[in-house]
């Protein structure tokens, strides 16, 4: 049974077509890097690439989310190891003023330096991260702490609320990184006692300075503990980060696996395949050389 020429050449013309598809598909592919740039290509693996994706996109979102809480986290400990600092200098002041040498008008001088200290407590309390009070609870854009006076003494109102202020860190894990003013602060009676003992020594009451000695050591291991609950929060931060920066790079190793080309392989099929459009294209000019007179012969 012999085959038509007409049958041949269109038997041909698939086959160069097939070729030249081929051939478009393999250089996108060598020149966007990508094995899959349409759905068709691939569909299982654009499954795959699509999990991938998405988990890496779960994953520098609570990077992001451990970078500013890391940031916060740092400025917190800052600002209570500062006020921890200026209570020791007002612990410093009332072993120096309880003693009975000390004159009234002495005392009243150095009232006059716990009240700055008083005013650096409150102005720490008062610090911001990106606009944001640290120690203000949910109410971030709030200023926290205002200067007021009880009873004769001056000391400091919270204006913030109850709340911490936490952050996702991963799925169904949160972490507090700013703890609310009255829990951090209001509680250990920071600023009540500053403004006590700066009462104290104008009115030249010893008796209530020497008091003041164990308020402020209160004061100084309430700031000691949420020093610590701070630095502890921050190691767990950085193994968090640490954990997510290795999964994201074996993420994007898998990734890489099953997107990018394998461009030494790429290339050997794009020569492959020149060599079989060449000969594809040199058998149908052969072809369509053929006539009735050639079978006839």
């Amino acid at each position: 049974m012999r085959v038509s020429t007409r049958l041949l050449s269109q038997g041909m013309q698939g086959r160069i077509q097939k070729l030249s598809e081929d051939l478009k598909n393999i250089n996108e592919k060598i020149a966007s890097g990508k094995t899959i740039n349409r759905p068709s290509d691939n569909p299982i693996a654009l499954v795959d690439s699509m999990t991938l994706k998405t988990s890496l996109s779960q994953i520098g979102q609570y990077q992001r989310n451990i970078e500013y809480g890391t940031s916060w986290l740092n400025l917190r400990e800052s600002a209570l190891t500062q006020m921890n600092d200026l209570v020791t200098r007002a612990k410093e002041i009332s072993v120096q003023m309880a003693d009975d040498t000390q004159s009234a008008d002495t005392r009243a001088s150095v009232a006059t330096v716990v009240g700055q200290l008083l005013d650096q407590a409150i102005a720490l309390g008062n610090t911001e991260f990106g606009g944001n009070y640290i120690f203000a609870g949910y109410r971030t854009k709030t200023t926290p702490f205002s200067k007021t006076v009880v009873g004769g003494i001056e000391t400091a109102q919270y204006n913030g609320d109850t709340n911490d202020f936490q952050l996702q860190i991963g799925k169904g894990e949160t972490l507090v990184v700013g703890r609310n003013g009255q829990n951090a602060l209001m509680d250990s009676n920071l600023f009540t006692t500053l403004g006590t003992l700066k009462k104290a020594l104008e009115d030249n009451d010893v008796t209530t300075v020497r008091l003041q000695l164990d308020q402020l050591k209160g004061v100084t291991d309430a700031l000691s503990s949420e020093i610590a609950d701070t630095g502890a929060k921050a190691s767990r931060m950085d193994m968090k980060a640490s954990v997510y920066d290795q999964l994201a790079l074996t993420l994007k190793e898998r990734l890489s696996n099953v997107e990018d080309t394998d461009l030494a392989e790429m290339i050997t099929q794009l020569k492959q395949k020149e060599l079989a459009y060449q000969a594809a294209m040199m058998t149908s000019v052969r072809v369509s050389e053929l006539s009735i007179l050639n079978y006839l012969q």
